[in-house]
C-alpha cells in the first residue's frame, strides 16, 4: 500500500521574506568585511556599503523578534525542543554522528537540535548589528563587533551545510519549504523501532488534512 503524503504550509509569508533579507544582509556584511580586510579594492567604498547594508539590515532583524511574540511560524515557543520531539532529537544526533549514513529524521518546523541555536542567533545577529554602529567608538567594542560576527560566520557556514545535508538526505523538502512555505510529511504514525519521523499531530495537536 503506497504511503500517503501531505504537503502542509509550515512557515508563513513573513516569516520567509524575513529570513531571506536577513540571509542576504548577513552574507553581504560577511563578504565585504573580508573584503576590506584582504582584498585590494576601494576599502572607503566598500566600507560605507557595509555600514548602510548594516543600517538596513537591523530592520528585518527587528522584524523577526516582532515574529517571535506573535503567532505564526516564527514564535519562540516552536524554537523550544518538546518532550514529543525527545526521539528526534536523539535521532539526529546519530544521523550527524554517522555523517549522514543513518537515516535523516523530520520533523514539524525546525530540526530540534538547532532549535535553541536559531533563537540564540537572532539576538546575536541583533547585537552583531548594534555594536557595529558603534564599533568606531573604542577598541572593545570594535572587537566586541568582530568577535560577534564570527560566531555569526561560523553559524552561518554551519547552517547552509546541514540545510543542504538534511535536504539531500531528508524527504520534508528542508530548504523548498523556506521559499514556498510547504514541507512534506508521511501520513500515518511512527513506527516504535523506526522512529525517524515526527507525526504532524505530536507537535501542533492538530490532524493532518
Amino acid at each position: 500500500m503506497a504511503a500517503q503524503i501531505n504537503r502542509i504550509e509550515i512557515f508563513t509569508r513573513a516569516h520567509r521574506i524575513t529570513h531571506w533579507l536577513i540571509a542576504a544582509g548577513v552574507i553581504f556584511q560577511l563578504v565585504s568585511a573580508w573584503l576590506v580586510q584582504n582584498a585590494n579594492i576601494d576599502v572607503l567604498a566598500w566600507a560605507d556599503w557595509h555600514v548602510m547594508i548594516g543600517q538596513a539590515l537591523i530592520l528585518p532583524i527587528l522584524f523577526r523578534v516582532y515574529l517571535l511574540i506573535v503567532p505564526g511560524s516564527g514564535h519562540w515557543r516552536l524554537l523550544i525542543p518538546t518532550r514529543e520531539q525527545r526521539h528526534v532529537l536523539i535521532q539526529t544526533l546519530r544521523f550527524y554522528a554517522s555523517l549522514g549514513r543513518q537515516p535523516c529524521p523530520d520533523w514539524y518546523a525546525y530540526n530540534p537540535v538547532w532549535q535553541p541555536v536559531y533563537l540564540l542567533m537572532t539576538f546575536i545577529l541583533l547585537l552583531t548589528t548594534l555594536t557595529g554602529f558603534v564599533s568606531g567608538v573604542s577598541l572593545a567594542m570594535s572587537a566586541y563587533h568582530a568577535l560577534l560576527a564570527s560566531i555569526v560566520f561560523y553559524f552561518t557556514l554551519a547552517h547552509v551545510l546541514f540545510v543542504i545535508l538534511h535536504d539531500a538526505r531528508g524527504n520534508g523538502a528542508q530548504i523548498s519549504a523556506m521559499l514556498n512555505g510547504y514541507k512534506y510529511f508521511h501520513a500515518g504514525e511512527v513506527e516504535q523501532n523506526n522512529k525517524n519521523e515526527v507525526s504532524v499531530q505530536s507537535i501542533t495537536g492538530k490532524k493532518a488534512d
